[in-house]
């Protein structure tokens, strides 16, 4: 919410700062600038959540338009279906986070790859191509899933299909130069990377559960029956995959190797340059995934095969259906608490919000419009000069020696304090109480009070 205050060249600029590419921020900014057209305030969560709603609905209007058509109902509904309640896909279908525009440019990228196999159009390339460049626009992990897409129409190409090489080419060097503007910018974020970077060291567990991601997340064991599931499907399936060829059953491996190559390449980055590899970056090679898998389920054509293969995935539907609705409650109980916090904040008259930190200014500077907000002074915020900030937003400068001096002398305020926690905790004098509101995920919400046994 702070970052889509800005115009698009700082927005574009902080997001940099920050390690991310642009294409949601300015979709999101897009989004709110409509809201606010309909006289709706920028600061409605609700329309912030709708930006990452929308994949859905079109990703829900594909399955039936093209994946029915090509495939039939089972696996336009498994795939639906899979997407709404396995892993975490629900969660970041509902918050403010890239992850779902990814999911479906990475999915149209993959189902229209189909069409480059089958017919070759040019089409289709430039559909394959943009949806791929949209990828890498939007997250870097759908990025390195587009690449590994990209190594796969490859191989087809020179070892199935070498008439598409002048195509394969205009798509490559259309895909480099549409990337190119961001090319070296994210050259700068990877030596930012490199010199520090707040993934942990990829572990044995880390790898478990990246492989087991497609349908449960942060826990090994779990992540482990979803890998032998996956396994003893794909081997069920060799058979059929070994008496006879055709483009399906590569458009399978296809999907398979989307997310299996994303896991490899992340590795490898992971073990040689620093470590990248965070289960949830895989959403939207998962996505991609699924949809192989749902294919792969309707072409088994032995009964048996393909009786035992659905109940295995009926199997990891039911335990998604569960986890996903345990998560839903816990997330929205947290949601309600936080939201009783800054309720009592923003409604108070007389509050003061303190943000002490950097990433407090940046996660928190909205609120500024609507309670009394002083920032611990910084010479750049994410790539902005402080001094820009009050262009945009209405605060005042302080420094963290002086909040207890702040408190003091303005007892008539109720002063809330913002801190990252993993930055410290702040030099409060003796005189001042600090009564914690939340701490959730490194962030903690205090309000100060003087001590006046002490004064």
């Amino acid at each position: 919410l702070t970052i889509v205050n800005f115009n698009v060249g700082d927005l574009i600029n902080t997001t940099a700062a920050d390690v991310h590419p642009p294409l949601y921020y300015l979709i999101l900014k897009f989004g709110m600038y409509l809201s606010g057209l309909f006289g709706i305030s920028s600061h409605n969560l609700y329309v912030v959540r709708l930006v990452s709603i929308i994949p859905y609905p079109i990703i829900m209007a594909i399955s039936y338009l093209k994946i029915r058509k090509d495939y039939g109902w089972l696996t336009a509904g498994l795939f639906t279906f899979a997407l709404g309640i396995m892993s975490e896909f629900f969660l970041y279908f509902l918050i403010a986070r890239m992850y779902s525009w990814a999911i479906l440019f990475i999915l149209i990228a993959f189902i229209y790859t189909k069409e480059i196999f089958t017919t070759g159009k040019i089409k289709y390339w430039a559909i394959v191509t943009v949806a791929s460049v949209l990828c890498a626009y939007t997250h870097y992990f759908a990025a390195i899933s587009a690449v590994c897409l990209y190594l796969i129409i490859i191989y087809y190409v020179i070892a199935k299909n070498r008439s598409q090489i002048k195509h394969l080419f205009i798509s490559i060097v259309a895909a480099v130069l549409l990337y190119l503007p961001w090319g070296f910018t994210l050259l700068n974020q990877l030596t930012a990377i490199h010199k520090g970077f707040w993934v942990p060291r990829v572990r044995f567990d880390t790898l478990i559960q990246s492989v087991g991601y497609y349908a449960h997340c942060g826990d090994s064991i779990f992540a482990i029956i979803a890998i032998i599931i996956l396994i003893a499907i794909a081997y069920m399936y060799k058979k059929q995959l070994k008496e006879k060829y055709t483009l399906d059953n590569f458009y399978i491996l296809t999907g398979f190797g989307v997310y299996i190559g994303t896991i490899a390449l992340a590795l490898i980055v992971s073990l040689t340059f620093k470590s990248i590899l965070l289960a949830r970056y895989l959403m939207p090679a998962a996505a991609v995934l699924w949809l192989a898998i749902s294919i792969l389920i309707s072409k088994i054509e032995d009964k048996k095969t393909m009786i035992c293969s659905f109940a295995l995935i009926c199997l990891l539907l039911i335990a998604g259906t569960a986890h996903m609705v345990n998560t839903n409650m816990t997330v929205y109980n947290e949601g309600l608490t936080k939201e009783n916090v800054f309720n009592q904040i923003t409604q108070d008259e007389n509050a003061s919000l303190v943000l002490a930190r950097l990433n407090g200014v940046i996660y928190f500077l909205d609120y500024s419009d609507r309670v009394d907000t002083y920032c611990v002074r910084y010479t750049y915020v994410f790539g902005h000069k402080m001094d820009e900030l009050h262009e945009t937003f209405n605060f005042t400068d302080t420094s963290e020696n002086d909040i207890s001096a702040l408190v003091k002398n303005n007892t008539d305020r109720h002063f809330y304090l913002v801190n990252i926690m993993t930055w410290g905790d702040l030099n409060l004098d003796s005189e001042i109480n600090k009564t914690t509101l939340l701490s959730d995920q490194g962030i903690e919400i205090s309000k100060l009070t003087v001590n006046e046994t002490r004064m």
